[in-house]
């Protein structure tokens, strides 16, 4: 995002002492006529710059229209403050300029740019965070909406033992490495739609959405986690591979139960897409050499949970976590077209399903 202006501008005028002097002088000196000179100077200084980049201004709470007409020209968006501070004036609008972030394009006229500080047409972004994706994924979404810095916020979710202070929550998240990996806020920041203005801080980003997952991580699921003697950080690491691992709803709770049932009988949970974070990329099917990349993730060589979560997930997946169907499934293969999953207690049957819905 750019907040650089079109060098090739007029420079705007910051003091009306000469422009009153020239009007003064009209009026006198020519009498009718100096009066439709100052009208069509004016007009003409309520023009536009010109063309560029938006250019983002903030304007504080209680700023009077002089401090606002100084702003605007200091970023070249009005040709001269006088001739602006008039306009409101005339259209009894200079004690009605909303506070906030705008965006402003210098092909914008004055009236047009008053027109939409009286209004408040600010220029808060709202970005959806989908279900599914990683901080990394997050990161990029942000960064294209010009919300804020891509490898900015990623560092902010690495703050971890700051966060924990406000949310405990998040109280149960290992502070120490395993296999030289630190866990992130990742599977924290609750997917859902987001209003932020153009360059808001990452910890105000963070903060938003770690709000939305208190606010669904309830009491109620606080007890339920309670109830199956497990911590939020091993509820929200399960939720997290239910919702990469299924995409119909009504397979969430039986996926959920397959995991337990293999942590259970202490089988690896075989999950590609466990991999697949570790390893930083999407495969569809991975290789034998694939699923013995090293990583505290990586489910086909390590036992039990992965060492933290691997995406954000949606309520449903939540759910999952939290009330598994009881089953004795332990296997479980997805139709590749449709994405419907069917279960298996035996390894036996599951070779079969494999071999229908996925062939060789």
């Amino acid at each position: 995002m750019s907040n650089r202006t079109n060098q090739s501008r007029p420079s705007p005028r910051k003091k009306p002492g000469k422009l009153i002097a020239i009007i003064l002088l009209l009026l006198v000196v020519f009498g009718a006529t100096g009066v439709f000179s100052f009208n069509y100077f004016i007009g003409q200084m309520l023009e536009p710059v010109g063309d560029g980049d938006l250019v983002y201004v903030q304007i504080e709470e209680g700023a009077v229209i002089s401090d606002v007409a100084e702003l605007l020209a200091e970023k070249s968006l009005i040709r001269d403050v006088f001739a602006f501070e008039m306009l409101a004036k005339k259209e009894n609008t200079a004690h009605q300029i909303q506070s906030g972030y705008y965006a402003f394009s210098p092909a914008e006229s004055a009236q047009q740019i008053l027109d939409r500080l009286v209004t408040g047409d600010v220029a808060d972004a709202t970005v959806t965070i989908p279900e599914g994706r990683n901080i990394s994924e997050f990161a990029q979404i942000l960064e294209e909406k010009n919300i804020c810095d891509a490898e900015a916020f990623v560092e902010e979710t690495k703050k971890v033992s700051e966060y924990q202070k406000d949310y405990p929550l998040l109280s149960a998240i290992p502070l120490t490495e395993k296999d030289g990996v630190s866990r992130t806020l990742e599977g924290y920041l609750f997917p859902d739609t987001y209003s932020f203005s153009p360059d808001t801080e990452p910890s105000e980003v963070v903060t938003a959405m770690l709000d939305r997952f208190v606010e669904v991580y309830d009491q109620e699921y606080i007890k339920r986690t309670k109830e199956m003697g497990k911590t939020v950080d091993e509820i929200v690491i399960m939720a997290s591979i239910v919702e990469l691992e299924t995409k119909l709803v009504e397979d969430k709770a039986n996926a959920a139960s397959v995991f337990y049932n293999r942590i259970a009988a202490d089988m690896p949970l075989q999950s590609d897409i466990t991999v697949d974070y570790a390893r930083g990329e999407k495969t569809a099917v991975l290789t034998t050499e694939q699923t013995q990349f090293p990583s505290p993730y990586n489910t086909y060589i390590n036992t039990g949970l992965p060492f933290g979560p691997i995406c954000s997930f949606g309520e449903t997946s939540l759910e999952a976590a939290l009330y598994p169907a009881e089953t004795k499934y332990l296997y479980f293969v997805a139709d590749m077209n449709s994405g419907k999953i069917y279960f298996n207690e035996t390894y036996e049957e599951h070779l079969e399903d494999v071999q229908k819905y996925m062939g060789n």
